[in-house]
């Protein structure tokens, strides 16, 4: 059987923690080092210390809609950078290799502790090639923008589950992982004899660590507005690091895994405090550009991609 095909150019830009996985996988990584300088619960109760601090620090609210969330959201950039710098210092990752990460990977798929999403491998057929025949219209792609701390993992964690799947077209999916653009943060030197130096925090303006610093590696969806010719920038995301490119591509899909009469309080609860929109069902029959549509599951958004 042939893969499905796009129906319309697509780029398809996917956040990876609770969007292709069922879950947050951060703590999967605690689980490098053999033995760390300090543990993951200490690292993480300092996290929650800090952002405590930043819930209670005042912001001039006045609408609480979308341009004051983007500015709230960005604010929290100290908390996220503090942390990172945090584990830096303490040489979390230091002597951590390639095969180290490999490790876990498989672990942590034998175990469960990392899931992928249901659906994520028809997602991805709908972009790889076979027997020589270009399978996707001109212009399209599928592409990564996370804030984990490693895009290695990302690509590994990827590769691994897709291999072991039964997908008819594993290996061309495969194939793609090895190649597809991942924007993440990444611990340094992995791929080293000696290992890592432990450094994660990368030169200013690179790190991918708050809703804004993603939105810098979004395709810019209003040069080119949607018109059945131009590439339909689709971003698909679960939390509020994704506020800015749900809102800022063609189609913003939200996924959250509710029943249907739970969606609306659900997007209030991931965005708060916004106040702003409660999010449609994404429809696979049709193309809605405005705003952020919510869909349970990825099987909605193959359905969009293929569907006239």
């Amino acid at each position: 059987m042939a893969p499905r095909r796009l129906h319309r150019p697509a780029k398809l830009i996917l956040d990876f923690d609770g969007t292709l996985t069922v879950k947050d996988t951060m703590a999967i990584l605690g689980r490098l080092p053999k033995d760390p300088p300090i543990s993951w619960s200490e690292i993480s109760e300092a996290y929650m210390k800090d952002y405590q601090v930043f819930k209670d620090t005042p912001f001039p609210w006045k609408s609480f809609h979308e341009e004051e969330y983007s500015s709230w959201l960005a604010s929290r950039k100290w908390v996220e950078q503090r942390s990172a710098q945090r584990v830096q210092d303490s040489g979390f990752f230091r002597g951590v290799t390639m095969q180290d990460v490999n490790g876990i990977v498989a672990a942590a798929l034998d175990d469960g502790s990392l899931q992928m999403r249901d659906g994520w491998l028809n997602l991805f057929e709908l972009f790889v090639t076979g027997d020589g025949e270009k399978l996707t219209p001109p212009d399209s792609s599928i592409s990564i923008i996370s804030v984990n701390w490693s895009e290695t993992f990302i690509r590994l964690a990827l590769r691994e589950a897709a291999q072991r799947s039964s997908h008819e077209y594993k290996d061309a999916i495969c194939h793609y992982i090895d190649r597809m653009k991942i924007h993440a943060n990444e611990i340094e030197g992995l791929d080293r004899p000696e290992g890592s130096s432990g450094v994660i925090c990368r030169e200013s303006g690179l790190d991918i660590r708050t809703s804004d610093d993603k939105l810098r590696y979004l395709p810019d969806a209003s040069s080119t507005p949607f018109d059945g010719v131009h590439a339909l920038v689709v971003y698909l995301g679960d939390s509020s690091t994704d506020f800015d490119c749900l809102l800022n591509a063609h189609v913003g899909v939200w996924i959250c895994d509710v029943p249907f009469e739970q969606h609306q309080e659900a997007f209030r609860k991931t965005f708060e405090p916004f106040e702003g929109f409660p999010p449609e069902p994404l429809s696979g029959g049709g193309i809605t550009t405005d705003l952020i549509c919510w869909s349970p599951d990825l099987h909605q958004v193959v359905e969009l991609l293929t569907n006239p």
